[in-house]
């Protein structure tokens, strides 16, 4: 068998001088041999330490660890998967996912995680048939699949008769079964485990149950007894139309004698005792499974036979029936009692809510297209070089790529030190200035000092005079000398260490290509034409029809929310979405207010933005008499309200001051009142200044005359912005905080790598596999609480350490849910869907920016397929939340029954469909069409033509 061998090579990190490099040895495939890969793990540097895991087969991971001489661990996975791209015709691969680490540190430094090599499979071609294949030949790759949907028709009175049976009990008096309405009365109470115990003790004979229970439906007496046997003889009968006639031949009887037994009492005792044993096993499912089938096969043919007898012609070995009707009834699905059907759910407090309903989406018709390369074929002209007689050109053609990679990373670091030196005295610094500015103030009174008379009017006298002394101590130098000495200390011990360091990376590729063309048509008389026409592509294409699914459709919300804070956990990477200006109810510059605008500047992290304008600010000023004044407004404001505080002081006994504050005036009286405050609710809206004065008239005089009447008034104007001053604060606003989303938007952008600003630091196919597990995590989730829901149990109990193997297993469901859906054909779509209905955007999985969409999804839309060996038993499953471990075919279906719509009340319609969908056996698949499509190249070829013909129109 031939190997071929594949290098990969790793290079971990910077610092980090070796490769890691892996040796794989494919072999060409070989169907007689089970397909296997070798792997070789060493360093480059050093091909002594190396590794040689166990071999890589398919469908089967390869775990990997090992630590190696320079002390580097490695750890994870390696599996041959399935690969395709566009550009490659390489079938399959080696995904590996596994971590380096240290054995010093226990956290990775290195995750390498995507393909590493590919491959295309093929069986060897035998030495004697010569030459090799084209490539092209039988090589068609994938291109998309697409599917076309039918959905579920309403059911007919005559489809549902002969396409499904219902249980019809049969009763004595007295009462004899009384398993069955035992049941009805436990559902009525929604006793689950009651009706769960009651079909133990049912099984185990238990009275009153003693010899009730069927467990060999060969023992039971009359015909009935053979019916199994005589099951399996029909099933291998391609045409049934001769059923009658069978019939009596299998059992030795007549007509009209099989008829009376069908509706004797010993035939119905024992279909009764099937029934009750059929719906024991129900409960209790997982018990005795080869004895359930058997039994569900019995009680089919049971109904095929009491219809085919009652429609015989004239007592002859011929049926009325069809041969189609005849297939229908043999392959009649049981409708389950809906008294007994589904188990109601386990009582739990508080109370579980009612699941919603996951039903079918659509039967899908499978259709993939595939492609291949045929040939290429020169399209429309590109260009036209013309040489003319006697002439020499000389083209040169030159094509230059360049890259510039440049990183800069500047690191800055300051450093003070502020050491000061103790001295026992105190803090000279302080005791200097306190020094410095003490003062002595003296004053002296000579006799006779003060003397006040009191009388009308008021007269105070002062005799002698005062003197005011001011005295400085003046530092020795002693003490100057220390305080000189104690600041050097400090100064010298004071450290200022500024550190940048600056590193700079630049990566510079370059590819040119130039190529040199020589045109000597020197000797010649005529001239000459180059003639370059442009290079198409053509290829193959086919659609290819893999069959029928029955899909379902589910919605997942916020499919990446917990991608996003893994991410960011392991790899502090934040995928999270920056939220919009709209997010924060902002979507014009009028919505900027003094409530959310700090809220959001924080949560953009502007550093320098305005600061609301202050609501109130209040200009204060002093006027005396006889004053008048132009007071300064703040710019932008406007005066709004004002208030005046006024007092006499001594002189006149009684004066008025009158004056104006603005266009409001006012009058004081000192009779009135010595202080007092004036306040004005409202000014004329003044800018820029306004105008106060004071003008005052005295009416009494003292002895001997008293000196001009004191009186100051203070002024308090309340300004207030103007509308334009916040219409111009909210307009600078939100540019502010818009162009702070716009930067954050690019930076997100260019993280999640958007088809224009994507740069391929992962591998594509890693991205669609991270895709796919997230949404294989919703969808399992969804149905899993579905289940839980359904069995009343509480969705805490998903991803718990102990599962109640009685009541749930998530293991096996998960185990259940992983073969039973096609999880490698679900198609998605996402959807974020925002207050406006125009801001809907929706990313198929065909898109380039499948993935950034996926982590700004506000909800996907999942469409997966089951496998056709489990379409009645899955929607079993989704029903009761209990696994069907019998034959998928005989699973039993539910009739419209409750009010609350636990049941759909198509469901029939749907198994229906599906029994006409799923009849054929499975074939292989079919071409349906195929035709070429041309795809136009940059790439030229010059023609070999030497004249242009040009057509006139």
């Amino acid at each position: 068998m031939e190997v071929k061998r594949h290098i990969w090579e790793d290079r971990i990190f910077p610092d980090f001088d070796d490769n890691l490099v892996m040796h794989f040895e494919i072999p060409i495939w070989n169907d007689e041999l089970e397909y296997k890969v070798s792997t070789k793990v060493f360093w480059n540097k050093n091909k002594d330490d190396n590794y040689i895991p166990k071999e890589i087969f398919t469908n089967t991971p390869c775990a990997i660890e090992c630590t190696f001489k320079n002390g580097i661990i490695i750890r994870g996975t390696l599996e041959i998967k399935k690969f395709s791209s566009f550009h490659s015709k390489d079938s399959l691969g080696i995904f590996a996912d596994f971590y380096y680490y240290n054995e010093e540190s226990t956290n990775y430094i290195w995750h390498t995680e995507g393909f590493l090599v590919s491959f295309d499979p093929k069986i060897p071609i035998p030495p004697d048939i010569g030459n090799t294949v084209s490539v092209s030949v039988n090589s068609f790759n994938d291109l998309f699949p697409y599917i076309y949907l039918s959905g579920w028709p309403k059911i007919t009175a005559s489809e549902r008769l002969f396409n499904f049976f219902y249980y019809k009990p049969f009763t004595l008096s007295p009462p004899i079964f009384t398993f069955s309405n035992t049941l009805i009365s436990l559902k009525s109470l929604s006793d689950r485990q009651g009706m769960q115990t009651e079909s133990i003790s049912f099984i185990e004979g238990t009275p009153p149950y003693q010899f009730q229970y069927v467990n060999n439906v060969n023992i039971l007496k009359g015909y009935i007894g053979n019916f199994k046997p005589f099951y399996d003889y029909l099933a291998k009968e391609k045409n049934l139309t001769l059923v009658v006639a069978q019939t009596c031949t299998f059992f030795s009887v007549e007509v009209v004698d099989f008829q009376k037994y069908l509706n004797s009492k010993t035939y119905l005792e024992n279909k009764e005792k099937l029934w009750e044993s059929y719906f024991a096993l129900i409960i209790e499912m997982g018990y005795e499974n080869e004895n359930l089938i058997s039994i569900i096969e019995v009680l089919t043919l049971c109904n095929f036979l009491e219809i085919v007898f009652d429609n015989v012609v004239d007592h002859q070995l011929v049926t009325m029936l069809e041969s189609a009707v005849l297939l229908s009834l043999f392959k009649a699905t049981i409708v389950l009692d809906k008294d007994i059907f589904p188990l109601p759910p386990y009582q739990s407090s508080p109370p579980v809510s009612t699941p919603n309903i996951i039903l079918p989406y659509a039967i899908g018709d499978l259709q993939l297209v595939k492609y291949k390369l045929l040939r290429y074929e020169t399209g429309e002209l590109a260009s036209v070089t013309s040489i003319m007689p006697g002439e020499k050109r000389k083209l040169v053609n030159r094509k230059l790529d360049r890259v510039i990679d440049k990183e800069v990373s500047k690191t800055t670091s300051i450093t003070e030190s502020f050491t000061a030196i103790n001295e026992n005295n105190n803090d000279f610094n302080e005791e200097l200035w306190n020094t410095i500015a003490e003062t002595t103030e003296t004053t002296n009174y000579p006799d006779p000092g003060l003397i006040s008379t009191y009388g009308p009017p008021t007269n105070i006298t002062i005799k002698g005079t005062y003197t005011k002394t001011h005295t400085t101590q003046t530092p020795n130098k002693k003490q100057l000398s220390s305080f000189a000495k104690k600041v050097l200390n400090k100064t010298t011990q004071r450290l200022s260490e500024k550190v940048n360091k600056v590193r700079a990376h630049t990566e510079l590729k370059e590819l040119e290509n130039t190529s040199v063309s020589l045109v000597n048509n020197s000797n010649n008389k005529e001239p000459v034409y180059g003639m370059y026409c442009w290079l198409n592509k053509i290829y193959q294409t086919e659609v290819v029809n893999y069959g029928n699914r029955m899909l379902f459709s589910f919605i997942i919300p916020n499919p990446a929310a917990a991608y996003i804070e893994q991410t960011e956990i392991l790899n502090g990477t934040n995928f999270q979405e920056p939220k919009s200006l709209k997010d924060f109810k902002i979507e014009t510059y009028q919505d900027v207010t003094k409530d959310n605008y700090l809220l959001v500047s924080q949560y953009y992290q502007l550093k320098k933005f305005p600061l609301y304008p202050q609501e109130n600010i209040v200009v204060s000023d002093v006027v005396t008499l006889s004053q008048s004044k132009l007071i300064t407004l703040p710019d932008l404001y406007f005066a709004d309200r004002a208030t005046i505080e006024y007092a006499f002081g001594s002189g006149t006994t009684n004066t008025t001051v009158s004056g104006f504050l603005g266009e409001n005036t006012f009058t004081f009286s000192q009779a009135t009142s010595v202080t007092g405050t004036k306040e004005f609710k409202s000014l004329n809206k003044e800018q820029g200044k306004i105008a106060v004065s004071t003008v005052y008239s005295t009416s009494i005089q003292v002895s001997p005359p008293s000196p001009e009447a004191d009186f100051q008034m203070g002024v308090n104007i309340s300004c207030t912005p103007l509308p334009q001053t916040i219409l111009a604060w909210q307009i600078e606003m939100y540019q502010l905080l818009y162009e702070a989303y716009t930067k954050e938007i690019a930076v997100y952008n260019l993280k999640i790598g958007t088809s224009n600003t994507k740069k391929e630091t992962v591998n594509p196919l890693s991205e669609r596999l991270t895709v796919k597990l997230e949404l294989e995590k919703g969808i399992r989730k969804q149905l899993i609480q579905n289940a839980l829901q359904t069995k009343g149990l509480s969705i805490n109990k998903i991803n718990a350490g102990v599962n109640d193997n009685v009541q749930y297993n998530q293991s096996e469901i998960i185990q259940y849910l992983n073969t039973a859906l096609e999880w490698n054909e679900m198609s998605y779509t996402f959807f974020d869907e925002y207050d406006n209905q125009n801001g809907l955007f929706s990313v198929s999985s065909l898109s380039p920016d499948f993935f950034s969409a996926f982590l700004k999804a506000g909800y996907a839309r999942v469409i997966i397929p089951v496998s056709p060996e489990f379409n009645y038993g899955f929607l079993y499953f989704l029903n009761t939340g209990v696994i069907w471990d019998s034959k998928d075919d005989l699973a039993p279906c539910f009739d419209a029954i409750n009010d609350n719509g636990t049941i759909n009340p198509d469901q029939l319609s749907i198994v229906y469909e599906l029994k006409k969908t799923f009849h054929k056996p499975k074939c292989f698949p079919e071409i349906i069409d195929s035709w070429e499509v041309q795809v136009p190249t940059s790439m030229q070829i010059l023609q070999n033509k030497k004249h242009l013909k040009i057509k006139e129109l």
